[in-house]
């Protein structure tokens, strides 16, 4: 299976932190370095050609000031003609710190030349640097950097917070459409714990989403060209029923501006899972759990989150449809987890459905896995010139080596959906070409045949204990003697009903009939005689009464015979003992069915 995803790798000179693709062409940005100081490892920012999928090669690189910190965090902004916009994280010197001035913003131009210009190379530049947090804290540095998906003549919003912070904070800034380098600060929230990850969401033409989470905690920020709300908490983890340690929050991602999708580390080690999350609408306050799947077990903690939606939305205000994410989650033993999401959509009502494993890379690295990047995937324009399709999975570790990972797709109908006749064809979309692995059913079949044999070993018991066929288990000894109690033989004469008995007699006869008890000789004295209906002789069977004369209790106690050796039940009704005379029932007899009673 490992073999059907191409792959390919390069080791660099320094240690990577960061890595992001170019929404428009193969190109990735690698980004790290050993930080300030003469360890001879320099500070780096890489770009890398990714279009063959077995070989990886460099075509631009950039030295930053080896006095200043390495590259913390990078997001690719928008083109401008063949000059694309990124932006990074990198602390200024030690220096420049101590006098109160940490410009840790930074805004790097890639100039891609065209076919035409004499010179092949592009080129990697600094074109701006500023400060986005409030707090000059010596220790603080920009430890988080994302921006809003891009749509096409739209502004995107970006989001960088802080790490070892005093006091924590979040920047926001708008990225304008045109590119160019530009950006324009929106100010800060001041957060009470440090952000673990965040993520932005285009929610309408000028209106966005800002969520991040802490430990145990999701919130959500509102952003308009007028205002930016204060964070509103739209989940809490807890501890599992009877635990009293809690799982934490690792990663997290939008999926759509209605669901979002997290890494869930598990305390003690106890392995990671992937919660999908349905958030509230305006009149709910939680958030929802919507979807989850569990990590393979050798997974004790994940290092790092990748989504891509294969089929976006073209614009912010248009209504996300059928989809499939491909999500990459990075774990602790250099492995990385790859998941299929479905995003289903009918009338108003949105679902996530089938998180379901595809593959499992294992050893990516040599050394801890420090950042993950799908690449955009456009659907081509046209079918029949297509050719073989991919979405592309970077990741970069620690130990200066970059892998890229081609994940097949191919084009996928839902056949589900009738194509009316005369009307268009059904819609395609892309999809990752290798099968998911569902949940196995191992675990539904040992559960049913554990109780399976719980029934069968209840029901042996019984039969145990009743004395019915030959013991297998032997536990009549250990068993109450309550249990033991062997059902009584009631010996049923015939297998006919009262009512065939009196329909019977009534063919032969017109006179009037008599239900009485035959001869009881031979019986033990717990067993009831065999019943007898025929022509009423006074002589012969006694006095008789009918069955409107009798009193109640001897109507009982006649109906509860009848129910013991199996003549009637209450389904026949009282009605055909009418004309029926009925002979003694006191004496020994009595007392047999009040006994039973």
């Amino acid at each position: 299976m490992a073999n059907q995803i191409p792959t390919a790798k390069i080791t660099l000179t320094y240690p990577l932190y960061s890595c992001a693709f170019d929404p428009i062409d193969s190109s990735l940005i690698v980004a790290g370095g050993g930080g300030p100081g003469r360890n001879g490892i320099g500070n780096k920012i890489t770009v890398l050609d990714t279009s063959n999928p077995v070989e990886l090669s460099q075509t631009a690189e950039l030295e930053l000031n080896p006095n200043e910190d390495n590259v913390t965090t990078l997001a690719v902004g928008p083109r401008k003609d063949k000059n694309l916009t990124v932006f990074a994280g990198v602390n200024s010197s030690e220096q420049d710190i101590k006098k109160g001035k940490n410009e840790h913003f930074r805004v790097f131009g890639i100039n891609h030349p065209g076919r035409a210009a004499k010179t092949s190379g592009v080129r990697v530049s600094e074109i701006a640097r500023d400060v986005l947090f409030l707090h000059k804290d010596a220790s603080t540095y920009q430890r988080l950097l994302r921006l809003s998906h891009p749509y096409e003549n739209f502004a995107q919003l970006g989001a960088a917070a802080t790490g070892f912070a005093k006091e924590p904070e979040i920047a926001l800034f708008d990225v304008p459409c045109a590119g160019g380098g530009r950006w324009k600060s929106r100010g800060t929230l001041e957060i009470p714990k440090e952000a673990m990850d965040l993520d932005v969401c285009q929610t309408g033409p000028d209106t966005y989403q800002l969520a991040y989470c802490d430990d145990h905690e999701i919130f959500t920020v509102e952003v308009s060209k007028a205002e930016i709300s204060e964070p509103k908490c739209v989940y809490t983890i807890t501890p599992d029923e009877g635990a009293t340690a809690k799982a934490s929050f690792k990663s997290l991602r939008y999926l759509t501006p209605g669901f979002l999708i997290t890494v869930v580390n598990k305390p003690n080690h106890q392995g990671v899972a992937l919660h999908g999350f349905r958030l509230p609408a305006k009149n709910q306050e939680n958030a929802r759990l919507a979807i989850q799947a569990r990590l393979p077990k050798g997974v004790s903690r994940a290092t790092g989150l990748a989504v891509r939606n294969l089929s976006p939305a073209s614009s912010p205000s248009d209504k996300q449809g059928e989809t499939q994410f491909v999500v990459a989650v990075a774990g602790n033993d250099s492995s990385i987890s790859l998941f299929t999401l479905e995003h289903k959509s009918a009338a108003t009502v949105d679902l996530l459905a089938n998180l379901e494993p595809f593959q499992v890379l294992k050893g990516v690295h040599p050394s801890n896995i420090t950042g993950l990047s799908f690449s955009t995937f456009t659907p081509p324009k046209s079918a029949s010139k297509a050719p073989e399709l991919s979405v592309k999975l970077a990741s970069v570790a620690v130990g200066f080596t970059t892998v890229v990972h081609s994940i097949p797709l191919k084009k996928h109908v839902d056949k589900s959906i009738q194509e009316r006749k005369g009307g268009p064809p059904r819609q395609s979309r892309y999809v990752v070409a290798l099968k998911s692995k569902g949940e196995s059913p191992t675990t539904v079949i040992t559960l049913l045949t554990i109780i399976v044999l719980i029934l069968a070993l209840v029901g042996q018991t019984f039969l145990e204990a009743k004395e019915i066929g030959k013991p297998v288990l032997g536990v009549k000894p250990y068993l109450p003697t309550s249990w033991t109690k062997p059902l009584r033989n009631i010996p049923v004469t015939n297998e006919k009903t009262i009512k065939d008995l009196l329909s019977e007699a009534n063919v032969h006869h017109s006179q009037p009939l008599v239900i009485t008890h035959g001869d009881a000789e031979g019986t033990d004295g717990e067993e009831l005689p065999p019943l007898h209906v025929g022509i009423h002789d006074e002589e012969v069977h006694g006095p008789a009464t009918t069955w409107e004369d009798l009193d109640p209790q001897e109507q009982h106690l006649w109906k509860e015979r009848l129910k013991k050796t199996g003549h009637w039940v209450e389904g026949m009704g009282e009605s055909i003992f009418q004309g029926v005379l009925f002979g003694e029932i006191g004496g020994a007899i009595g007392n047999i069915v009040g006994e039973a009673l």
